[in-house]
């Protein structure tokens, strides 16, 4: 079977998820990976400006231009690494016949197995207006915990200020959206943006961090009917 990755949202966050698919895929050799088709396009229309009503550019036309590619390649799983453009997969759905995977109701899923009853998100304002993730968290039985204004300001400023500018990350301003979170009762802290997971990436975040980008990866390498890693 094989996988198709829509990409570029950002750059950075593609480069880092498909490296987790290979790390965590169980292959001995090269012949047992995954044969994967990734379309990194970063000129895809920002999510999160199109959401709030800062532009006018829909970012679906082109998200759909570049899944019917990857459906006549004849793909059987497509990939979205980015957390904020989920809220275009029921189209998605609708518009193609191959399944679309964001990792989001996964991770609701396995925070519920691990007996987590609130937990914080840290995602772009995009996310946060579409209730993506708080909606899935709410399914599973988990009460959603979201940053005050200061704080999702400092989370914006990670996605967009210091990550897709290249720059190096102040983790304190991470601890300090982290400590926000925990003083609301999170116990537990969903990385619910790709640029988050390079940060995640960087500096080997373990749990109470959990990252989407993680759980988005296992889930396609199990579609694509691999394994994943007993050890990491």
């Amino acid at each position: 079977m094989s996988l198709g990755i829509i990409g570029g949202m950002g750059p950075m966050a593609t480069a880092v998820f498909y490296e987790k698919i290979v790390d965590m895929t169980d292959a001995a050799t090269d012949q047992e990976h995954i044969d994967t088709i990734i379309y990194s396009c970063p000129q895809i229309p920002d999510r999160t400006a199109f959401f709030l009503g800062r532009s006018t550019e829909d970012p679906y036309p082109r998200i759909l231009e570049l899944a019917k590619k990857l459906e006549e390649q004849k793909v059987d799983v497509i990939a979205i690494p980015c957390i904020t453009a989920a809220f275009f997969e029921q189209k998605l759905r609708e518009d193609i016949s191959v399944p679309v995977y964001n990792g989001i109701e996964q991770t609701a899923s396995l925070l519920r197995g691990l007996g987590i009853k609130k937990a914080g998100i840290l995602a772009t304002e995009g996310s946060i207006k579409n209730r993506l993730i708080a909606d899935a968290l709410l399914r599973n039985g988990i009460t959603p915990v979201e940053p005050d204004d200061e704080r999702q300001k400092i989370v914006t400023e990670i996605i967009y200020d210091d990550v897709k500018a290249g720059r190096e990350v102040d983790m304190d301003k991470l601890d300090n959206v982290a400590d926000h979170l925990k003083g609301k009762g999170a116990e537990a802290y969903i990385l619910g943006c790709t640029e988050l997971s390079v940060v995640a990436h960087q500096n080997k975040l373990e749990p109470p961090y959990f990252d989407i980008l993680d759980i988005l990866a296992m889930t396609v390498i199990e579609a694509c009917g691999k394994s994943i890693k007993t050890e990491q």
